[in-house]
Parts: structure tokens; sequence; C-alpha cells
């Protein structure tokens, strides 16, 4: 590894967001902390402090390229174990707005586990840093600044041993949710930030099932989206290790799934047919259902405020909590890790002036497309609470009609799906070659109802498996002992040749 230039940097939470700010920050920093409130389990469990954590999550194709950026070996290491590297277009069975997509060889890949897995992988790799320290039972107070509050110079915290405080160069705010840095910030005299939000009033219920002997593997994730807004529930299947599926489903508005196995099983009967009740009604459950609520989206515009102090940078949910049943938030998190490694890789001053105000003004970039496309979405219901833009409609017709027609036309999916794996930008969807038949299908739906214009009522097939460049797809779950984490430390570590070019150089 690159020597390092800096002192020590602190992170808040050690979920997947902390670990990889962790994993970038150990490149640049003698020593890095992380301070986590909650007790962290021996293997790959759900915590308390991580609701959500039981819960169905992807990670999209541009967050496992920065897994593999950052730890090389961890996805083929975690495929060993049960986890699975799936085709997005082919191994997705997926409905939305009525209509089954068409299912074709996509060549976008993402990594498939249970939540819990990853960050139990992860956390192993970042354990075996030298240069980094996980605290656990460690609650964060508060913000410790210098006497002009320019600057962030620790925090306050409190742990078994009593309250403290921590000082640092810089300190990364990766809590989640329920971070209180807008209230620290406007302690320390920097006001209130401004926040956008979108009232959903969401809730998962989810339970994972022995995956039926009999299962030929005609998907690897089942995603059946609600034709809004006719209908705002959801029903989720994802093969996970272990030889299981994790099933989630969900309603906005308060029409939360029952937490009983009877109520659970008819909120998925009321999924259109086919569909995840027909594959989960029969299967052998392994646990409880259980429930997380999601009562807003919440952007907190930090770029906007006038000042912003030295040695301290928010990210992820601390900044952005989207709806999760759009999967960006993962992928967002190890995003703004790469994003925040670019930015200390150019920071010339050695007490790291301008890094904190830059990495926050750059961050809205990786946070603008998918925030737009989710609350896009869920603006399609006259329930949903929050500023509707002008032209809100014709956009929602716009979308409604091009997703309609990815049950027909496999160019127009494709590059769907390359600006949801942040492949290309939103404008790749306005293109001649995207936009002339959806006008042209849009006419089409004047005259013709959708059960006669696209493919309503049959799970689509699909096509024969390929061994795509770059992508295992393993033919058999096995689970061998768990590898030894790599070490990226300094001399006489293995792992990362040339971690700042690896890292670095890829385009945001």
């Amino acid at each position: 590894m690159q020597r390092s230039r800096f002192g020590h940097a602190v992170v808040i939470g050690s979920s997947i967001g902390g670990l990889l700010n962790a994993r970038v920050l150990s490149e640049y920093f003698e020593k890095v902390t992380i301070l986590e409130r909650d007790e962290l389990p021996v293997g790959p469990e759900a915590r308390r402090c991580v609701p959500q954590g039981q819960h169905i999550h992807l990670m999209l194709e541009a967050g496992s390229k920065v897994l593999e950026e950052l730890f090389p070996g961890l996805v083929d290491d975690m495929l060993r174990q049960g986890a699975r590297m799936v085709d997005m277009g082919r191994d997705v069975a997926w409905q939305h707005f009525g209509a089954w997509r068409t299912r074709y060889h996509s060549g976008i890949a993402m990594v498939l586990s249970t939540r819990t897995f990853l960050e139990w992988s992860i956390r192993r790799q970042v354990q075996a840093l030298p240069n980094v320290d996980i605290r656990a039972r460690c609650a964060v107070l508060g913000l410790v600044a210098d006497s002009t509050q320019r600057r962030v110079t620790g925090v306050r915290l409190k742990d078994p041993a009593g309250e403290d405080t921590l000082h640092a160069d810089l300190v990364v705010d990766a809590s989640g949710r329920g971070s209180r840095a807008p209230r620290w910030l406007e302690t320390l005299g920097y006001g209130t930030p401004e926040e956008e939000e979108m009232g959903i009033d969401l809730a998962y219920t989810s339970r994972i099932y022995r995956r039926p002997p009999g299962f030929r593997e005609e998907w690897q994730v089942m995603v059946q989206y609600p034709r809004s807004p006719e209908s705002w529930r959801a029903g989720f299947i994802a093969n996970v290790e272990g030889d299981r599926w994790l099933v989630s489903v969900n309603g906005y508005f308060g029409d939360h799934a029952p937490t009983d196995s009877e109520g659970f099983l008819e909120f998925a009967r009321s999924l259109p047919r086919p569909g995840v009740y027909d594959y989960i009604r029969d299967a052998e459950p392994l646990t409880a259902p259980v429930t997380h609520k999601i009562p807003t989206s919440r952007w907190i515009h930090y770029e906007r405020l006038r000042r912003w102090p030295e040695g301290f940078v928010a990210t992820g949910d601390a900044v952005c909590a989207f709806n999760p049943i759009f999967g960006q938030g993962m992928t967002l998190a190890g995003l703004g890790a790469r994003l925040l490694g670019k930015c200390l890789a150019r920071t010339r001053s050695s007490d790291l002036r301008g890094l904190a105000p830059r990495f926050q003004r750059r961050l809205p970039r990786l946070i603008r497309l998918p925030w737009f496309l989710a609350t896009a979405m869920d603006l399609h219901y006259p329930q949903t609470s929050g500023a509707r833009p002008a032209g809100i409609g014709l956009l929602h017709w716009y979308l409604g009609r091009l997703l309609e027609l990815t049950s027909l036309d496999t160019r127009v999916y494709h590059q769907l799906n390359r600006v949801l794996h942040m492949r290309s930008g939103l404008t790749a969807l306005l293109r001649p070659g995207v936009a002339l038949p959806v006008l042209a299908y849009g006419l089409k739906a004047l005259f013709i109802p959708l059960a006669q214009r696209a493919n309503v009522d049959t799970l689509p097939p699909a096509p024969a498996l390929p061994r795509l460049p770059g992508v295992a797809f393993p033919a058999k779950t096995v689970h061998p002992e768990p590898a030894r984490p790599a070490v990226y430390g300094r001399a006489g570590a293995r792992g990362l040749t040339k971690p700042s070019r690896r890292i670095h150089s890829a385009s945001l």
C-alpha cells in the first residue's frame, strides 16, 4: 500500500457503508477507528441496530465492481460459500406495471446473497487490516471542534467504560438513517440543512424458506413490483446461500403484510399469478416473518449549507436514505466510498484542508439519478407526500409505457438495465433508439388493452446459460471452510499490488 499521509480517521457506524469507507481510509491514514454502538456477531447474523438486515438486498453491478476493487477475491470467496453472481437480464424474472419483462443475456452482473452474509464477509476483510480497529458497543454523542468551530477534531463517545473524547483528523458519518449529524452541525453553528422527503409508509415483511429440492433454477431472483397507481403491493424471492430462499413482501401506505404464517401467505397470494405465492405455498419456512418499516425516503442536502466544517464528512444513508424497494442503497454507499478515495488522492495539504467541503459538494452527483428514478416511481401514487415537479404526469406516462415495452423489446429493456446499474445516465432512455419505440407503443396503448399488447400472464423462460466473460455461474452450491481473509496492509501484505490505481482511476 502507498505510504500513509495522514494520522487518524474515525468512522461512525460499521454497516456496509462504514466498512467500505474504512477500507478506503486505511490507505491514507496511519490509523482508522470504526465506532459501532451494536454488539458485533461472530458469524453472518442479524444485528439489532440494522433492522433492515433480515430483508432482501441487491448489490447492483456498479456496487459489485467497487467490492472487487477494494477487496480483490472477495466476490469469488462469497461465490464459493453459496452466494450467486447473476445476469440481470437472464436470471431475474421481473414483473412491473402488470407485464413480465423479457429474458435475455445482458452481461450485466450483480452479487446475490443475504445482507448479513455480505456484511460479515466484508467485515472479516476489514478486521484483517492492520491499521483498522473496530470498537463495538460504542455510541457517538457528538462532534468535537476547535476553538474557531471551523474544524472537527474528533468525537465524544460513550462505551461500557464511560464517556470519553476521541481525537481525529477526519470523522466520517456512515451511521445510516439514524444519523444525528444535522443536530451536531446546528450545535456547531452551521445551520439546519434542507431535507427532501417522500412519505411512503412502506413496510417489508420477510422470512427464509428452504429451497424446494425440485426447483429447476428457472430464475435466481423473482421480482413482482406493483402496477402503480392501481396497486401498491410487491413481492420478491432471492436465491441465497445455504440453498435457501429469502422472501420479502411489502406494501405502501400502511398496507403492510402480517407477521403470522397464514397472513404472510395470503398477502403473497394477492400478488398477480403466476408469481411469489405459487413458489412458496408448499415450501418449508425456516424462520418466522419479520417486519421493517420505512416511513419516508429522505435526502439531506448538506451541499446547500453556506459553510461546511473541515474534518467531517457524511455519506451513505446518513445523507440519502432511499426507498429500499429499488435496491440502490448499498451500491451508492460503495460509490461514495470510492469518491472519498478519489478526493483523498487529490488532497495536497497535509492537514486535509478542503477535503470535506469538496467531497460533500461532489456526493450529490452520485445521488441525483438514483434519487430521481426512485422518487419518480413513488410519485405515481397520489398518496405519496412530497413535492411534485412540473411535468411529472408526462414523465409517468413515458416511464409506464417504457416499462410495459420491456415485455416485448429486448433493446429497450437493455438500455433500462444500463441506467439502473449505473452504466448509463438517464439520457440513454431518451435517445431515438428507445424514445421512438416507446412513443409508437404508447400510440398502440390508446387502442389495445394491456393484456393484448404485452405479456401479463406467462412467466418468460430464461435463455440457455452462457459463459459470460468474467462472470461465474456456479452449477452447484458448495460450502467449504471460509477462506482466510486477505490482509491489505503495509510491507509484506498481499492482495492489492497498486491499490490507488485500482480504486481511484475508475470514472464516476
